[in-house]
């Protein structure tokens, strides 16, 4: 067994995930990382879309190039790339949120599997996994003596599932945009979290869901993410223009985007705009109620969502179940208060550079944005200390919490006797 090994493993696209493996690199652990696919620029997928069409050439290179990462050395990448490549032609053919639900549930299981049958060939010192896809993976850890590391990017599924049920009844027209998982996976999630040897949390919210279901607090680290704040930066904002509220995310009830709509729609504000960026969840019908309340923006690349918050005078994030909203990072960053809910998961403090309500309070959600709609004065020093805020959450300072957790996980694990049973 290598005792300096790190393998970490995705099955799809998650952001997240590479900033995880970058910054182990960076940090000087001996790091893989197993996924579905991964984009390099002298790869055979970037030479491929350089030989199509002009017309198409632009759009797949964006999304190739959404499966990379600066920091991650590819030459300690490996894919499976059937099982997301099936994912993901599924999800662009538009096949409904419940099937689809299952055909991610089918991908991570098969690379769960491989992933298991590596770590009891490879013995690496650390796996390292993320909730619903790491179970056969970590229990391989257990058998030849790895250290298994779960890493938990959202509270825990049975939390979400309360707040489904709880919304189903509250706001029935915005049920078909809660998707719940099949039996089989809301079990794998549950017992994930019960069985690795440690987990890495991004927020207290999430942390407290998993003790709340089981998972001893002695087994938490939390490691709040990071954001660019080079790329995240306040803009100047002419002075004609409207009152901007932005929201950035999926329109769904998860985000408590109903409520966000049921403020604005009583506020009136005069000389104002509710901007909603992101792919809606379900049909137009439940948002028909609000017909003049928003403008949607369904899809803006990713190198281009910072003019959006640029362009804001405040975020409006009043999310019911999360991990760590990385929007509400690039809100801070931005010099945007920031209003939204503990569930957010977000490093916000209230009162000093945003506020924090409580998930589905309407009349909070009210008051604060009309505040800051009307004091200008506040709203300046909110943002100030919001920019502030973000300074102390950088890539680089997510490096530094990342590496000082390993480093103690190393140690453990190698002045411990892990033998397999």
């Amino acid at each position: 067994m290598s005792r300096s090994r790190v393998l970490v493993h995705h099955p799809g696209s998650n952001h997240l995930a590479y900033e995880l493996v970058a910054a182990l690199q960076a940090k000087g652990f001996e790091t893989d990382f197993d996924t579905g696919f991964f984009y390099t620029e002298d790869g055979l997928a970037a030479r491929a879309a350089r030989a199509l069409p002009a017309r198409w050439r632009g759009k797949v290179e964006r999304e190739l190039k959404r499966r990379s990462h600066p920091g991650v050395d590819p030459r300690r990448v490996r894919f499976l790339a059937s099982p997301e490549i099936a994912y993901v032609a599924a999800n662009r053919l538009g096949l409904p949120p419940g099937p689809l639900a299952r055909v991610v549930g089918w991908r991570n299981e098969i690379f769960d599997r491989w992933v298991a049958a590596r770590v009891r060939r490879e013995r690496p010192a650390i796996v390292v996994g993320h909730d619903s896809s790491a179970l056969l993976a970590q229990r391989a850890a257990r058998e030849v003596g790895s250290l298994s590391v779960l890493n938990q990017v959202i509270g825990h599924i049975e939390a979400g599932l309360e707040v489904f049920r709880e919304e189903s009844e509250r706001a029935p027209e915005f049920a078909e945009t809660l998707v719940v998982p099949p039996a089989w996976i809301i079990e794998r999630c549950r017992v994930e979290a019960l069985e690795a040897d440690h987990v890495l949390v991004p927020s207290a919210y999430v942390r407290d869901t998993l003790i709340a279901r089981g998972t001893d607090p002695a087994r938490i680290a939390v490691i709040p993410y990071g954001v660019d704040i080079e790329r995240f930066r306040p803009l100047p904002k002419p002075a004609s223009a409207p009152f901007r509220i932005l929201f950035v995310g999926a329109l769904s009830q998860r985000k408590g985007i109903k409520y966000l709509l049921e403020a604005m729609k009583r506020l009136r504000l005069p000389k104002a705009e509710l901007v909603l960026v992101g792919r809606r969840i379900g049909s137009a019908e439940a948002f028909s109620a609000y017909d003049g309340v928003f403008r949607h923006v369904p899809h803006v690349p990713y190198h281009e969502v910072h003019r959006l918050f640029g362009e804001a005078d405040i975020f409006v994030y009043p999310s019911l179940h999360e991990g760590s909203a990385f929007a509400t990072y690039e809100a801070l960053a931005s010099g945007l208060p920031v209003v939204t809910t503990p569930n957010t998961g977000s490093v916000v403090r209230d009162g000093v550079d945003g506020f924090i309500v409580a998930p589905r309070d309407v009349e909070a959600l009210m008051e604060r944005i009309e505040r800051l709609y009307r004091d200008r004065d506040l709203r300046l020093a909110l943002g100030e200390a919001a920019r502030a805020r973000a300074e102390e959450f950088t890539w680089a300072a997510y490096r530094g919490r990342l590496a000082s957790v390993f480093q103690g996980l190393a140690a453990d694990h190698s002045s411990t006797s892990r033998l397999p049973k």
